[in-house]
């Protein structure tokens, strides 16, 4: 199968993101025309206080997705991946420190080998030696709990067939286990290495030490199969067809 034939819906989860976006947006755009018959990009702007709302309104074509306040990046990717209509959906941050030129190798390996899930591996990682250290961190303590078998399972970067979203609600903080979370669905889950970029724009919205605590008590949780006792609720505030 070509992947020119396939569809595409592309995710990004944004918050306070308004300088990268437009940029970001162009590249997905130009990567979408490129390589795939039809495509969607949906941003889901989780409670952003800047600018993110005026520039999202500039861009064409566009589904834009706006929440009431911040809910957190589960909630937003929930949201969008509901909302994706299409083949495949991809899911990358909006920070731009993934790169949207990845998404056609990624799903050429998920076709090529019969995958229902193909994760970015952020081999080489353009973060600072202390945020490196703490991903280090998690990847072992995930490793002796999951066993999932993902190097970088917070890699934000990823592509699914869509039916292999359906009927999954992510519950709240656990974005960083979707790998486990689908080979716990009976999903067959692979990853690829992914270029990673240092971030120009902004800081990290979505990472503190508060939030490896909860990361600790999601991963507990995904262990003992408990994964949809808390889930994520988020209000939309609207949509708009841009």
């Amino acid at each position: 199968m070509q992947i020119d034939s396939l569809s595409i819906s592309v995710v990004i989860p944004v918050k306070d993101e308004a300088a990268s976006i437009p940029g970001l947006f162009e590249d997905i755009k130009q990567m979408c025309e490129t390589h795939f018959c039809r495509y969607e990009i949906i941003i889901v702007n989780d409670g952003s206080s800047d600018s993110t709302k005026e520039i999202c309104r500039g861009l064409h074509p566009l589904k834009y997705v706006e929440f009431d306040h911040n809910y957190g990046q589960t909630a937003a990717l929930d949201c969008g991946f509901k909302m994706a209509a299409n083949d495949i959906v991809a899911a990358l941050d909006g920070d731009g420190q993934n790169v949207p030129g990845d998404i056609p190798r990624m799903v050429r390996y998920l076709i090529d080998n019969n995958l229902d899930v193909v994760c970015g591996w952020r081999k080489v990682r353009r973060d600072n030696p202390f945020r490196r250290l703490l991903m280090r961190m998690a990847y072992f303590l995930r490793q002796a709990c999951l066993h999932d078998g993902i190097h970088d399972s917070g890699c934000t970067l990823k592509v699914f067939r869509r039916e292999a979203l359906e009927g999954l609600d992510l519950v709240e903080g656990q974005h960083r286990f979707i790998p486990a979370i689908m080979i716990s669905r009976g999903c067959k889950v692979g990853e690829i290495e992914v270029s990673h970029h240092r971030r120009i724009n902004g800081e990290s919205k979505y990472h503190s030490l508060s939030r490896i605590f909860h990361g600790l008590v999601d991963m507990y949780a995904i262990r003992k199969g408990s994964v949809k006792e808390h889930p994520s609720t988020y209000v939309v505030k609207g949509v708009t067809e841009l």
